[in-house]
């Protein structure tokens, strides 16, 4: 009995030695994500960064606490890059997508566990009364017995399947990285653009002001020359007309606000109850030109896209999923073993006697098996083609999102040209209808002019601010949608001191 458990000792001492030698040679590709959490954003609002996530330099633990309850502050003066910032704490979208890359970091972690090799304890108790005929009775024995043991299995060699796995999961988490950035950028743009929507109704709000107190005024002046005769009834008429028309333009614009204050508040993530302080339209700066042309925008978008980033992150997963399922045509190599005690106690016969004895024993084995499907009805095979499409699917779907990402450029590259042009005719336009407007109505005050030719003098102001506030919008819209187009629209791109996009486009 001695010598057996000096051998099973032996045997587990080996176990224990080849154990430690194959974990110093696993493969690098097995033990280079050491920290999967520290790839993945360390926080909703924060802007992931692939360099240091994946130089292992800075290692970023994910906090647990919860976003802030109430994140708007009600005396600060909210510019663009504050509302950005405010939509990325705030936005459940955002904390959505921080959750799946946090998951792909929780797979890429599972998936390397497959390195490593699995123990498990075992321990059962029982009660047996068993009965054995022999000749001139029966031998009987009954007692209680134990046995509990620790068992190890570990995977060797697979020709290449647990390595194809955790560079899919490590690619997959790059994927939910890059797309975390995407939906930063898309926060931002889809606020920007909110943002510029709801400053041009407050600054229509204004202009109908303006429009329906110079309507006041000129129903005055026209009543005034009608009391002395100086003027007809129709033209009175058509006065009152002007501003009942002004009335309700100012009363469809600040209906036009509330719309535009909900759709600002729901890509904000906030309520629409909340009254935020914000800069007003004239006080943001307008880009200056188009700097680069779209050629160079394309071919910088191409790069530093993060939802292209992502797709072909999702392609090169692909890829080592062929790899794994090729590499199950081949065998696996596993090491197993257990050891443990057997015990019985109270043991007692009948016959002979009524004696009763107690054993304890240790036990153990060791192996190395080798496990090798020869046919399995051609799963395997159908399991490669499967990978193989799969892949060539996402090869395609690469190529479409790319020649998407070019058409977008050029279109968004074509509006913000046009837009720049249009603003420069929208100020000019402004310009000769103020001017017009001032001419006409002191001409008419000396009775030169007729009030139709007043009133369509003042038409003509109320359409040249309007057509003026759209074109800035319009401007600003369509630079936001370049510079998100190209990849670039974020947080980090908008300037602290309250510019949108700087004095130029890329």
């Amino acid at each position: 009995m001695f010598s057996s458990l000096r051998q099973l000792r032996r045997g587990k001492c080996l176990v224990i030695a080849v154990a430690m030698a194959l974990t110093g040679c696993m493969p690098p590709a097995a033990i280079q994500f050491d920290g999967p959490y520290a790839a993945a954003p360390a926080h909703p609002a924060d802007y992931w960064h692939g360099r240091e996530a994946t130089s292992g330099a800075q290692q970023i633990g994910i906090p647990s606490r919860t976003p802030e309850e109430n994140p708007v502050d009600t005396t600060l003066t909210y510019d663009l890059p504050a509302l950005v910032d405010l939509a990325l704490h705030a936005n459940p979208e955002t904390r959505a997508s921080w959750e799946e890359a946090k998951a792909a970091a929780a797979k890429l972690e599972r998936n390397r566990s497959a390195w490593y090799p699995t123990l498990t304890a075992m321990a059962f108790g029982q009660y047996f009364n068993t009965s054995f005929p022999i000749p001139g009775g029966a031998l009987v024995s009954d007692g209680h017995a134990a046995f509990g043991s620790l068992e190890l299995a570990w995977t060797l060699f697979d020709f290449g399947r647990r390595e194809a796995l955790v560079d899919a999961g490590a690619q997959r988490l790059m994927a939910a990285n890059f797309s975390f950035n995407r939906k930063h950028q898309e926060i931002a743009y889809r606020v920007a653009s909110s943002f510029f929507a709801y400053q041009a109704m407050l600054s229509k709000v204004t202009a109908a002001q303006r429009t329906l107190e110079s309507a006041n005024a000129g129903t005055a002046s026209v009543q005034a020359k009608f009391g002395q005769g100086l003027a007809t009834r129709p033209s009175l008429l058509l006065a009152v007309q002007e501003r009942a028309k002004a009335s309700y333009d100012l009363q469809d614009a600040r209906g036009s606000v509330i719309q535009a204050r909900a759709e600002l508040a729901a890509n904000l993530g906030i309520s629409p109850s909340y009254s935020l302080q914000l800069i007003d339209l004239d006080k943001l700066p307008l880009p200056a030109g188009l700097v680069q042309s779209a050629e160079k925008i394309v071919d910088q978008a191409l790069e530093q896209r993060p939802d292209l980033m992502a797709r072909l992150a999702e392609l090169r997963a692909r890829e080592a999923e062929v790899k794994k399922a090729r590499a199950e045509f081949w065998p696996k190599f596993s090491l197993g073993g257990n050891i443990g005690n057997q015990y019985w106690g109270n043991v007692h016969t009948t016959p002979p006697g009524n004696e009763s004895y107690s054993a304890s024993n240790l036990v153990g084995t060791a192996m190395l098996t080798m496990e090798w499907v020869l046919f399995d009805g051609f799963e395997r095979s159908n399991a490669v083609h499967e990978a193989e499409a799969r892949k060539k699917a996402s090869g395609a779907e690469l190529e479409t999102l790319r020649l998407d990402i070019m058409r977008e450029i050029w279109k968004a590259y074509a509006d913000t040209k046009t837009a720049l042009e249009k603003r420069e005719f929208a100020l000019a336009l402004l310009k000769a209808a103020e001017e017009s407007y001032a001419a006409t109505q002191e001409s008419y005050a000396h009775g030169f002019s007729t009030v139709i030719e007043l009133l369509s003098a003042h038409k003509d102001l109320a359409r040249a601010r309007y057509t003026e506030i759209d074109s800035r919008a319009t401007l600003l819209r369509s630079a936001a949608a370049l510079v998100y187009a190209s990849g670039g629209l974020g947080r980090g791109s908008l300037n602290t001191d309250g510019e949108a996009f700087g004095s130029g486009l890329p």
